[in-house]
């Protein structure tokens, strides 16, 4: 029981510090305003973490957990690589939206108040894996033999670099519709007509359950979160490096 309200207590300084970091940056943010946010004490902070930098570190893991997550459901694409690459577009755009972990931990990526030895930037591992996927998709005429795939994959991967970095003043541009249109403007030069057909740019045909935010806790249980969207049960985060790697069942990192 101890332990279980240890890891409530950390998970929601995770919380209430990634919530911090996603409004005011690394720099701006205070111990002091990690506190108030999660309601916690200072004593309570210093038991699980010793720094604003080990709670940096901890967002981040949290976010690294998140993008495991979104790559491995994404693969429930079926056959066809370039519905992965949709798939996993849609699911990234609405994890950034729901998630406040997720989104600091890309905040925090280019914050320069943090050394990026500790948090190094996921865009080249981004583009790595789109060049990686069409370049599958193309080995199995999934896409158009007039196509540049070396080129194509740089600039899907930077405008959805893009629309993230947008969101940040207007959230709107991670809605369905936005990554919708890119991919329709998109599929028609890319994909053979054949192909064309059995893609859907929306996405999944089913969109996955939202995580409710108001269901009622068990007696004398603890809110299950500061924020909505985030995990209803907390897990301790630890910091691993972000590799992805598109190959056999599942992702590696």
């Amino acid at each position: 029981m101890r332990q279980e309200r240890a890891e409530r207590t950390r998970q929601l300084l995770v919380e209430a510090a990634a919530a911090s970091f996603d409004t005011a940056g690394y720099t701006m943010t205070g111990l002091g305003d990690v506190t108030k946010l999660s309601g916690m004490s200072k004593g309570a902070l210093y038991f699980h973490f010793g720094s604003k930098e080990q709670l940096a570190e901890a967002v981040l893991a949290a976010s690294r957990e998140g993008l495991r997550e979104i790559v491995g459901e994404a693969r429930r694409s079926g056959d066809s690589t370039v519905q992965y690459l949709i798939d996993l577009c849609h699911a990234l755009a609405r994890r950034v939206d729901e998630d406040v972990v997720f989104r600091a931990g890309l905040r925090l990526t280019g914050d320069p108040g943090l050394d990026r030895a500790i948090c190094p930037s996921p865009q080249g591992s981004w583009v790595k894996m789109v060049r990686l996927l069409l370049n599958r998709a193309a080995g199995r005429h999934q896409v158009r033999v007039d196509v540049p795939v070396e080129v194509t994959a740089t600039l899907l991967a930077a405008a959805m670099t893009g629309v993230e970095v947008l969101a940040r003043q207007d959230r709107q541009w991670l809605g369905r519709e936005v990554v919708t249109r890119l991919w329709q403007a998109v599929l028609p030069t890319l994909v053979p007509p054949e192909e064309l057909r059995r893609l859907h740019p929306a996405g999944p045909k089913t969109e996955p359950e939202a995580i409710p935010t108001d269901a009622p806790d068990a007696p004398g249980a603890e809110p299950e979160s500061l924020f909505p969207g985030l995990p209803a049960k907390g897990r301790r985060y630890e910091p691993t490096a972000l590799f992805l790697e598109p190959d056999g069942a599942g992702p590696s990192f």
